[in-house]
This record gives structure tokens, C-alpha cells and sequence, in this order.
């Protein structure tokens, strides 16, 4: 039977068509039930019946779900019937670079950085998805009436790693694209510089009528860096090199490339005048567009054609549609990406149709808040979770009153206090920073960081708390409903606390004024001590060993500990809920080697031979070398640091890549140069820039010569220096830094272990 190209998913009602191409169209609909606006991606029937064309297809269905990011096109459905196969995906109200291209011809400096940005962070999310796009160029970047810019059309979207035929957009292929060799995301990397080259120039980086012309001028020509603005000549350069080992190694470090020129060419207002000049330009566009008449303001993306299938439609920001990836057809069954959480009654099975789904979507979204703490004249900024979506005002208030206890519990605990300090050193402000660990369609857990500005000493009012949500229940877990049963008590906090600190070092050698402490049930309740989040790969464990007893140096400490660790005694059903039932490890499943001890920080585990030590210093590990007489005083030994980058106080700022690694608000000690009287602020010059193997992955590599000079002095030469090797995992935030030579590094790293 031959299928019609006119089929249309039932449920939905066309508005306008956006765009075809050899392969399908894509159109703007609205979901009848709903009245919500989404644009439709449909594959040409004649190519449904044919596996190859059929399979690629899921494929882009299957990135788009892998990869979640507010700069990427966000993927509600995925359709396949015996009538054809469709895409359902966000729409949003804005139109193609390609469009501004066209309208505009060049754009000023800060502009193209700042589309340049907005389009990276959404490779960066499919990179860190282990995901590469392949066919970056001006088409597939979406502009946004606000500015923003996201990234559309996955279609020869492959893993990282895996090798294909040559495809994508000639004018920004890579050159060991034309060959059809291995994805990397470098590829991307040089594909959003070309596009880049083009925004500040008009026109490509080499144009050619004759294909083979311009794949060797991909592969051999000169990088006209000289044509961009000065100031960009570094991120051209940088982004289009021949060698893919040359180029960042992903979009996360070429963002931090990209920040870095940008504030010094441009100043720290760059990215607002840069999306206040796409703004504008994507909103005379839009305004121009025939679908203005659509309610709430949608429109759609004009003259937006994509390679091979059409890109996706503009229309107003966020949809709440109760949307998700069908099962049975895609192995895949988490609920949709982004910040829409899919409830669906379990006991009756989705009807196929879209027109009966009853589903229940709610968003979780950051709001801030500024006002006075209750009782006192005190200032308070900050963030907070706030799920909405739900008919059931009563349940929205339960979870939402739970989000906000651990904000309103330290205001009343801190605020009366704060309001009584010298007024002479302020003004204060009591702030609060929320970070969400999980969300998926049952969890919700979120940790807080309080801090106070202006505070007398780096220790006074440094808060922690956590919370997670039983979305299906509408309610917080009280701390003994995290433990598996009768693991909430004495002895199992316990057995956490050896495992947190194996050589009963909590703060230092154990002492008659601070002894070994072991954790205790009511550590965690009433006014807790100690808190537990719930990550997608791991418990995080914050404790306040301050108000455990120990000297307000001790300050707060925070612990990743893989599931496996400590899977015997957490909740089991909780587990499974946020790591979706896979068994996550931070080791290998073989016992370690006699002599062996593990050492984590966030998702990777560094397994150090016998003749190794480890010290905790603040929140850095820190791998002390064979041949130190005194570990615990290793200063004058060979070290190695090793730190969870999301993890950051005032005191310890998190390392910044492009530059050299501080994680002290004091700068550090030369001691690596025998000089612990001078600090590592002076002038400091990048000598190497590299990738390096790290536990089966990929991360950048830099040497950094660092000049010694006096306390006190910023810049200028010293009377020494110090030589930095970083290492740094992008996607899971982890640094590692070796100011020694210190042999054996580089096969602790090759047989780490990566969760």
C-alpha cells in the first residue's frame, strides 16, 4: 500500500508548513487537547517503509532525547505508525541565524560571540551526552526573540567516536570530516568557528564552486584568521586548526575560551550589548513572519530549511504538553527532556492516540528572591526551586512549601545573628544558592549553599542543607526514608562514616580535644548537621563538621561517594529511581589490587598503589607521592591535587579553565619552587595545551609557568616560579593538578576509573 505524504499525526492541527528538504517537512501544529503549539518534524512516507531512512530517523529522535539543555530544541514525542513516522519538538518564537545572516550580512563582534555561545553551550550538552551534531552551521542555529540561541536538527547526529561516511554542510566541515573519520566533538568545534567566521565577515571562511576545491582548502589553505577583528584573531585560530588535537577538545572548553577573549576584548558587558543587538535584529524578523496571528504571540521561523528534513519552528518559550517518548518503539523510556516532568496514571496503559494522553506535566523552574529575613532589617537574595503544572493546588504547596523549609530555616537560624554584627564592616546580605542534583519524573533533589557578604571570617555563616521530593507522593523524604530499612539508625550512620573517612581522619589526626566522631541518626534530623543529595551517579554527603564539634577550620565538608559504595545501605527504591535502574559505579567491579586504595572526587576514582597517600585539604584530595616522610606534612614533598570542580566555598573558588589553577581565595604557596613565603599571583604564561587519556576519556592538558612573588603583589616577575600541569575533564567538572613532576601521574590517570 503506498503511504500519502499528506498523513498527519491525529491530535494535532496544522498551522503553517516551515520548511521541506529531500527527506521530509517540518511544520507548526497545535495539540487540540491543549491548545499548545509545537512544531512537527514528518519523514516522507515513501522513505518510512525503508529501513535505512527509517532508522536514521529514530536516531535523530534518539539524540535529541539524549541531550538536555535549554540551547537545545527540546524533543516531546517521537511517532511511528503504520501511517509514517514524526518528531514531535519545541517550538520556538524566534528565526535561523542563516535568516539574520541574510538580513544583516556581518554582525558586530559581541553579537556573533554571544550567538557563538549560546550555540556551544548546546553542543556542550551533546558532547557531555557523548553525542556529536555533525552539520553545525547557520541553518541550524535558532535565534530567539530574546536573544537566545538554540541548536536544532540532529539528523546526522552520531556517537563520539564512532566513524561514518563523509556528510554534512561542505562550507563548515572539519577536515577529517571529508575523509569520513572519526567523530570527535573537536569536529563540532570547527564547524561553530566557521560559522563564527561568517557572522564577523559576511562570508564563509573558503568558498569554492567545485566541492573537491573546497575540501582541500579545508584540508590544506591557510586559517584566514586576518580577515576577523583583532581581538578574535585567537578564537579563530584556536577553533579551526587542521589537527583536530589541536582544538578544544569539546564546546564546554572552547566556551571558556571564548568568555576569556570576549571579557578582554570587549569588556564584561559584552554578552548583554551582543544579545541586545540579536534581539532585536531576530525580532523585526520574527515580527515580519505571517503567523503573528497565533495566540500567545507564536511565529514561526521564516524560510527556515534544513539539510535533508527542515529545522523547527519558532513559537512562544515553554510548553507544558504531556509529552513522552513512545515505548516500543524507541528502548528509551525516560520522560521528556528538559525541565517537563511526565506523570501518567501507571495502572492504565497510554493510549496511543495523543488526543487522549492524560498526563500530568509539570516544570521545575529557579526563581529568585530578594526581600528582609523576617524580624530583622537584614537583606536576603536568593534561589529557589518552584514546581508548577499541576491541577492540585494543595500538592503544588506541599512540594513547593518542602523546597523552600531549608531557605526559611537557616534565614530564622542565621538572620537575628547576622542583623547583630558590626555594621561598620557591612552591608550584609544573607544568600542562598540552590542546585538541582536530579530531576526526573518521580525525584526531585535539590542542595543548598548560604552564605552572608561581608562576613567577618571565611567560617561565619557557611550553611548547607538538601532536600529531596517524592513528586509522586508530593512530599519531602524524611532522613530515615533515604536509608534502606534499619540501616537509619546508629550503627548504619556508622558504617557511612567509615566510609566517608576510612582513616578516621575527619579533620585531621584524631586528638584528645577532637576525636574520631562517627555520625549518629540524629545528626540528621532537627537541626541537621549533616544532609544527603541524590545524583543521577552518586550520594553527596555534606556535613558541618563546625556544629559535629570540631574547630570552625574544619568548616563544612562535602563527599561524592558512587552508588556501589554505599548502595547496601540507601533506600533501594530511591536509588533506582535517580541512577533509572542502572548499577552506577565508581570502581571496577574486580576487587582492587592488594595494597590499593581508591580515591574520588565526583565521577572519577583514581586507584593509588600502596607507596600512595591521600590527605584531605578543604575540598581538594590530596595524592601525596612515594618517599614523603610525613604524608600529613606533605608540603615539602611530591603531590598531586585532585578535586570535584563542583565543589567551591569562598574560601576555595572553583578552577576556571583557560587559566592556571588557583582553588585558594589567597593564592597558593610555592612550595613545588621550595618557596612557601611567595604566592603564585605573579605573571603566568600557558607553555603547553594538549589532550591527555584520563580513565578511558579524553581531557585537556596544560602546562602553566607561574611566577613567585611576595604576598600581597598581583603580576610582575618573581624571584622563582613553578611549573602547573592540569589536567581537566570537561563534561564531569573534575581537575587535576601536579606542580612536582611527580612520577607516575599520567598511569594513575590512564587507569582511573570514570563512572
Amino acid at each position: 500500500m503506498e503511504l500519502s505524504d499528506e498523513w498527519r499525526l491525529p491530535g494535532f492541527t496544522e498551522l503553517e508548513q516551515l520548511g521541506t528538504g529531500t527527506f521530509g517537512r517540518v511544520v507548526l501544529a497545535r495539540q487540540d487537547n491543549t491548545g499548545h503549539v509545537v512544531a512537527i518534524k514528518y519523514l516522507f512516507s515513501r522513505f518510512a517503509a525503508e529501513p535505512a531512512y527509517l532508522d536514521a530517523f529514530r536516531q535523530e529522535a534518539l539524540a535529541l532525547h539524549r541531550v538536555t539543555s535549554p540551547h537545545v530544541v527540546k524533543l516531546y514525542e517521537f511517532f511511528e505508525t503504520p501511517q509514517g513516522a514524526a518528531i514531535v519538538m519545541e517550538a520556538i518564537n524566534g528565526v535561523s541565524l542563516r535568516s539574520v545572516l541574510q538580513a544583516e550580512g556581518a554582525l558586530e563582534p559581541e553579537a556573533a560571540l554571544t550567538v557563538l555561545k549560546g550555540s556551544l553551550l548546546g553542543l556542550a550538552a551533546a558532547h557531555s551526552a557523548n553525542v556529536v551534531h555533525r552539520d553545525y552551521k547557520p541553518a541550524n542555529v535558532l535565534v530567539a526573540d530574546t536573544g537566545e540561541s538554540k541548536l536544532v536538527d540532529f539528523g546526522t547526529a552520531v556517537l563520539a567516536g564512532e566513524r561514518g561516511p563523509s556528510v554534512g554542510t561542505p562550507a563548515y566541515m572539519a577536515p577529517e570530516q571529508w575523509s569520513g573519520g572519526q567523530a570527535t566533538p573537536a569536529t563540532d568545534v570547527y564547524a561553530a568557528t566557521c560559522v563564527f567566521f561568517q557572522c564577523v565577515t559576511g562570508h564563509r571562511p573558503y568558498e569554492a564552486e567545485q566541492t573537491e576545491v573546497l575540501r582541500t582548502l579545508h584540508e590544506h589553505a591557510p586559517i584566514p584568521f586576518g580577515e576577523v577583528p583583532q581581538p578574535v584573531h585567537e578564537i579563530v585560530a584556536l577553533g579551526m586548526a587542521k589537527d583536530p588535537s589541536k582544538r578544544p577538545v569539546d564546546a564546554l572548553v572552547f566556551v571558556s575560551e571564548l568568555e576569556r577573549v570576549a571579557r578582554a576584548a570587549y569588556g564584561d558587558e559584552w554578552e548583554r550589548k551582543g544579545w541586545s543587538r540579536l534581539a532585536k535584529a531576530a525580532g523585526v524578523l520574527a515580527a515580519a513572519t505571517p503567523l503573528v496571528l497565533l495566540s500567545a504571540g507564536t511565529a514561526a521561523a521564516p524560510g527556515v530549511v534544513a539539510a535533508g528534513t527542515g529545522a523547527a519552528a519558532a513559537s512562544t518559550g515553554g510548553i507544558a504538553v504531556g509529552l513522552k517518548i513512545t515505548a516500543g518503539v524507541i528502548a528509551a523510556t525516560a520522560a521528556v527532556v528538559g525541565s517537563v516532568v511526565v506523570f501518567s496514571d501507571a495502572s492504565t496503559p497510554p493510549p496511543s492516540p495523543p488526543t487522549t494522553q492524560q498526563a500530568v506535566a509539570l516544570k521545575v523552574a529557579m526563581k529568585t528572591e530578594s526581600g528582609t529575613v523576617p524580624g530583622t532589617t537584614l537583606a536576603y537574595t536568593g534561589e529557589r526551586p518552584e514546581v508548577t503544572g499541576s491541577a492540585d493546588q494543595a500538592w503544588l504547596k506541599r512540594v513547593n512549601d518542602a523546597l523552600t523549609a531549608p531557605i526559611d530555616a537557616w534565614n530564622r537560624k542565621t538572620g537575628p545573628g547576622a542583623a547583630k554584627l558590626e555594621p561598620e564592616r557591612g552591608p550584609y546580605t544573607l544568600t542562598t544558592k540552590a542546585d538541582i542534583r536530579t530531576e526526573n519524573e518521580r525525584y526531585l533533589s535539590v542542595r543548598y549553599t548560604h552564605d552572608l557578604t561581608n562576613k567577618p571570617h571565611s567560617t561565619w555563616g557557611n550553611g548547607r542543607a538538601a532536600v529531596t521530593i517524592d513528586l509522586k507522593e508530593g512530599k519531602a523524604l524524611t532522613p530515615a526514608e533515604l536509608f534502606a530499612p534499619g540501616k537509619f539508625t546508629d550503627e548504619g550512620l556508622r558504617e557511612l562514616t567509615e566510609i566517608l573517612w576510612p582513616d578516621k581522619e575527619q579533620c585531621g589526626p584524631p586528638s584528645t580535644i577532637f576525636p574520631y566522631r562517627p555520625l549518629q541518626a540524629a545528626d540528621l534530623t532537627g537541626d541537621p548537621k549533616v544532609w544527603l543529595a541524590f545524583a543521577p551517579t552518586a550520594l553527596e554527603v555534606t556535613a558541618n563538621m563546625t556544629d559535629l564539634g570540631f574547630t570552625t577550620a574544619c568548616s563544612v565538608q562535602d563527599h561524592t561517594l558512587p552508588y556501589d559504595k554505599v548502595r547496601g545501605l540507601l533506600n533501594p527504591a530511591l536509588v533506582n529511581g535517580v541512577t533509572s535502574g542502572k548499577v552506577v559505579k565508581g570502581t571496577s567491579s574486580a576487587p582492587p589490587a592488594q595494597g590499593v586504595t581508591d580515591v574520588s572526587a565526583g565521577a572519577l576514582t583514581l586507584h593509588l598503589p600502596q607507596d600512595w597517600s591521600v590527605v584531605s585539604q578543604g575540598l581538594e584530595k590530596v595524592l601525596v607521592g612515594p618517599g614523603c616522610p610525613d604524608p600529613k606534612k606533605y608540603f615539602n614533598c611530591k603531590y598531586v591535587l585532585l578535586t570535584d570542580n563542583t565543589q567551591r566555598s569562598a574560601e576555595q573558588p572553583p578552577y576556571r579553565p583557560g587559566e592556571f589553577y588557583r582553588r585558594s581565595a589567597g593564592g597558593r604557596a610555592c612550595n613545588a619552587a621550595g618557596r612557601k613565603d611567595l604566592r603564585q599571583e605573579g605573571d603566568a604564561a600557558r607553555t603547553a595545551s594538549a589532550t591527555a587519556p584520563v580513565g578511558g576519556a579524553t581531557a585537556t592538558y596544560e602546562e602553566w609557568t607561574i611566577q613567585c612573588v611576595p604576598r600581597g603583589q598581583t603580576g610582575g616577575s618573581g624571584e622563582t616560579s613553578v611549573t602547573q600541569r592540569i589536567w581537566f575533564l570537561a563534561d564531569r567538572q573534575i581537575v587535576v593538578m601536579d606542580e612536582w613532576r611527580t612520577p607516575g601521574v599520567e598511569e594513575l590517570l590512564r587507569t582511573a576509573t570514570i563512572s
